[in-house]
């Protein structure tokens, strides 16, 4: 089994990889059940806090979500929104 801080690794890692959001400011961690497994769901956003960006974009991100396997070690899932997931191979 991974720790939290590991999976956090491995989503961040997984992010710059494949090119997707990840926010070093705001990300959260919690255990859930998927696909019949114990994961890390890591929840963060698309976007970097940065006092240049406009109002919208700075106060209102879009939330990228990371489901880390505690067994594998590896991200096995994407998605935008809690429950609306994507499996990744």
């Amino acid at each position: 089994m991974i720790t939290q801080a590991e999976a956090i690794e491995i989503a961040r890692a997984y992010a710059a990889q494949s090119r997707r959001g990840w926010d070093e400011h705001f990300h959260h961690a919690t255990v859930i059940t998927l696909y019949g497994e114990p994961v890390w769901m890591i929840a963060t956003t698309d976007v970097e806090y940065s006092t240049e960006l406009p109002w919208l974009m700075t106060h209102l991100p879009n939330p990228r979500y990371y489901y880390i396997s505690m067994v594998e070690a590896k991200c096995i899932a994407v998605g935008h929104r809690v429950n609306q997931y994507q499996r990744v191979r």
